[in-house]
């Protein structure tokens, strides 16, 4: 080809291009065009086009671009458990954990606010951000007006002088100038009304003082782990100042929220003979036996809130509920917001995972209403709930969703707000009558994490921790053991709501045994087996993350290699008294146990298109574990050793190596005594 064609035709390309480029920029110019046509013609058709492309673009990303969800079963099912020993900040995990940009809301302040005693005051600080000194304020009642979970309405504005108490617990807030011409402060208002009649109830003294409150805190996604890394200073608080039972053997009955919350609230399983789901209707159209109604029945206040309606646990399954399922129930406040402003509602869902991508489309964050995060609101409604009935006795059940159910990395956003609430809860003496329970229903499902070995137990793992009241130890001290012991066995959520079983019938006899074959659940006031098996515990295959044990050769090399392992870790230990002790050297090793988790890959949970499934693969089981017996010289000690071994860091010891055998006065040289297991005198060759 010579130069003079090669030129020809490079020309002629560079004119193809332009013309491309020409004609893109005339279809560009053209969509421009019709745009800026929309845009002048009606703003609301612009935008509501624009949320509507936003949010197709979104799904269609999220979609295609969802990680892979692999199914594994656990050959361990019905075998002893061995609870897992996790590292929280295993580096599988921590390349997905990183901290997002903390949460920005409208910086104006409340022009009033709702007092202890439910009234309506004026915050008079705010006079100067607002710039007047008189207003005319006005409520409007937010009802539920046809009886069901997804319709709502507001009623007639009236306006009242302040300070006022509204006889609702949600309502619309709005302040106008002295003259009534403007409108300067509109906000939807969370409350908790209690009428005169209830007020003037006395509390039942004999009842108070043999039964208990009980405050339940839930967050949706939430594993042990993840509560550790994501919750520093509300687990610190949990632990060192509350003195939390903390569950390290909890394990999920289900996928999702649903078939884990409902077996909690019920102590069943959701379609199943025993418990039919509804079928689209309402729950209480043929009821769920659900634990409120029992705490009802014995004269608890009772509270529900739920900050997330568009997947509300009780509204994707079913159509909720008909009537309120408690005598405060949050759902129509979370409709309310909708109600006032549905496109910017809408718009906020589909920009939230920008802003989890820290990209921020706007001055406030799409977590906010107002000046406040969601879930600040739900908390502030829980406070003014224990705070209006402390006196009486009280069963309240809260679910937060919004900033962990698909941003695993967002939950940090509420470390502060959660522990500001278990220290009000405290400070504020709600805590002496009361049972804490902080609780999740997994952890994390739908993110790349979930693929890592760690990830993919830590999701069948979700957090609960109890915090007794405090008056309950010294009244029952053998309840208090066994919640002390059974944070180390097998637990599930039908153990769980055993346990609200028994306080709702004031029944702490702890020392009962559990022998029915018949019921699913143990209550954690009674001893848990340390033998149970997830069988046992009526924990599905699928969801079961024990570990089990089976006999390995102890002329496996690797077994060899961990027992050589175990006795230079005792020579370690030995090492300041190698003047008087002598080395140790392997003689035989007797037995050995290979301790596996047992989790195989069987296909995907969801068949779906997916660009990863063309290279993603779960993460193989890097640990191994070797439980080995074996013998040294001199002095044939038997000792007994786990080690954990790990295809990148090697090998470590897990807890202590146990002495099996008596040693009589053959350590009696060293000082220390934990060392005197490990140690044979040196003077003791001479003899």
């Amino acid at each position: 080809m010579d130069y003079a064609h090669t030129v020809n035709r490079s020309r002629q390309g560079e004119m193809n291009i332009m013309s491309g480029v020409r004609l893109a920029q005339l279809s560009l110019g053209k969509c421009c065009n019709v745009v800026f046509r929309i845009w002048r013609r009606d703003k609301r058709v612009f935008v509501v086009l624009a949320v509507l492309v936003t949010y197709l673009l979104y799904y269609l990303y999220g979609t295609l671009t969802m990680p892979v969800r692999f199914l594994f079963v656990n050959e361990n099912i019905n075998r002893q458990c061995i609870i897992p020993d996790l590292d929280p900040f295993d580096k599988s995990i921590m390349q997905y954990v990183w901290s997002p940009d903390p949460i920005h809301c409208d910086p104006a302040p409340d022009l009033v606010y709702v007092d202890e005693s439910g009234f309506v005051t004026y915050n008079q600080s705010a006079y100067k951000f607002y710039g007047h000194s008189s207003y005319k304020c006005s409520y409007t009642p937010l009802l539920r007006p046809k009886n069901d979970d997804y319709s709502v309405q507001f009623g007639e504005e009236k306006v009242s002088d302040i300070p006022f108490q509204v006889p609702h617990d949600f309502y619309r807030l709005r302040c106008y100038t002295s003259s009534g011409n403007k409108l300067v402060y509109d906000t939807l208002q969370e409350s908790v009304y209690v009428s005169n009649e209830v007020k003037d109830t006395k509390a039942d003294e004999n009842g108070k003082n043999s039964k208990y409150s009980v405050f339940m805190f839930g967050i949706d996604s939430t594993s042990r782990l993840s509560a550790i890394r994501k919750l520093p200073k509300t687990y610190k608080y949990l632990i060192e100042i509350l003195g939390a039972y903390v569950f390290k053997g909890y394990m999920k009955v289900g996928d999702n929220t649903f078939p884990n919350i409902v077996p909690v609230l019920t102590g069943k399983r959701p379609g199943t003979v025993d418990l039919p789901n509804p079928g689209g209707g309402p729950f209480d159209l043929q009821p769920f036996p659900f634990i409120w109604y029992n705490f009802s029945r014995e004269h608890y206040a009772t509270f529900y809130a739920e900050d997330y309606p568009i997947i509300a646990t009780f509204n994707t399954e079913a159509s909720g509920f008909k009537s309120p399922p408690t005598d405060h129930y949050m759902r129509p406040w979370m409709l309310g917001l909708r109600k006032i402003g549905f496109a910017s509602e809408v718009l906020k869902s589909v920009l939230l995972p920008l802003e989890y991508k820290n990209v921020n489309m706007g001055k406030s964050s799409s977590l906010c209403y107002g000046n406040k995060p969601i879930f600040t609101h739900l908390i502030n409604y829980y406070k003014r709930f224990v705070t209006q009935y402390k006196e009486k006795l009280k069963f309240s059940f809260s679910w937060l969703v919004q900033i962990c159910h698909e941003f695993i990395n967002y939950l940090e956003l509420g470390d502060n707000d959660f522990f500001e609430f278990f220290k009000f809860l405290k400070e504020n003496g709600h805590l002496e009558n009361a049972f804490l329970i902080f609780f999740s229903d997994h952890g994390s499902r739908i993110d790349d994490i979930r693929n890592t070995f760690v990830g993919r137990i830590e999701e069948r793992m979700p957090l609960l921790s109890i915090v007794p009241p405090e008056t309950f130890a010294a009244k029952h001290p053998e309840a208090i053991k066994n919640l002390r012991d059974n944070t180390d066995r097998l637990t599930s959520n039908f153990d769980l709501h055993e346990l609200l079983n028994d306080i709702v019938n004031a029944d702490f006899e702890a020392s009962v045994e559990f022998k029915s074959n018949t019921k699913r659940g143990i209550s954690l006031f009674r001893p848990i087996p340390d033998t149970r098996s997830c069988a046992d515990a009526s924990i599905p295959e699928h969801f079961c993350a024990c570990y089990g044990s089976e006999s390995i050769a102890v002329t496996n090399p690797v077994v060899a290699k961990a027992t050589e392992y175990a006795v230079l870790y005792l020579n370690n230990l030995l090492k300041k008294y190698k003047h008087i002790c002598a080395e140790l050297s392997l003689y035989k090793i007797h037995e050995a146990r290979l301790v596996s988790l047992g989790l195989s890959a069987k296909g995907e949970e969801e068949n779906r298109w997916t660009i990863y499934k063309f290279f993603s693969k779960p993460e193989a089981e890097k640990h191994k574990r070797f439980l080995v017996i074996f013998e040294t010289l001199p002095g044939n000690a038997m000792f007994e050793a786990t080690v954990d071994y790990h295809v990148e860091t090697g090998m470590k010891i897990t807890d202590d190596i146990s002495r099996t055998n008596k040693y009589g006065n053959t350590s009696s040289c060293v000082p220390e005594k934990p060392l005197r297991r490990y140690c044979y005198c040196k003077f003791m060759l001479k003899q």
